[in-house]
């Protein structure tokens, strides 16, 4: 099984207080992250290529603050997965953590954050009974 690609929202704000872009690891964008997360998740359960499904998704939403409640933050990701079998599920993830007050400092937790906001989205949709519809 893997995820073949995952694609982006139309649009999506990735400026963080006028401090620039939040960019994911290695330059990678956020729908690259995401995929490479999936499909690294999938190698540790050893079920990556397997010659079983081959899944799509689309980030339906990316959305984050480094200032909720002034020193903490949220990402927001929505994803719907597809598989060619005709089935597909959508999920939404919350994810919260502490920012800081100065924009340094909140826009780089912010980006920190972004990992542990992806796992959070990867065992919300695999622990999901409706994933195992996507395998068949």
């Amino acid at each position: 099984m893997d995820i073949v690609s995952i694609g982006a929202p139309e649009k999506y704000d990735s400026s963080c207080r006028m401090m620039g872009p939040i960019q994911a690891s290695d330059g990678q964008t956020i729908p690259q992250f995401v995929n490479k997360a999936f499909n690294d998740e999938f190698k540790f359960a050893g079920v990556y290529g397997d010659g079983g499904a081959k899944l799509t998704g689309r980030l339906d939403k990316i959305a984050f603050s480094s200032s909720a409640g002034l020193t903490n933050g949220w990402w927001d990701l929505a994803l719907t997965l597809s598989s060619a079998n005709g089935q597909s599920m959508s999920v939404e993830n919350k994810y919260d953590f502490k920012s800081g007050f100065d924009a340094i400092t909140a826009c780089n937790q912010t980006a920190q954050a972004l990992g542990p906001a992806v796992q959070d989205l990867i065992k919300k949709t695999v622990t999901d009974p409706r994933f195992k519809s996507l395998l068949r």
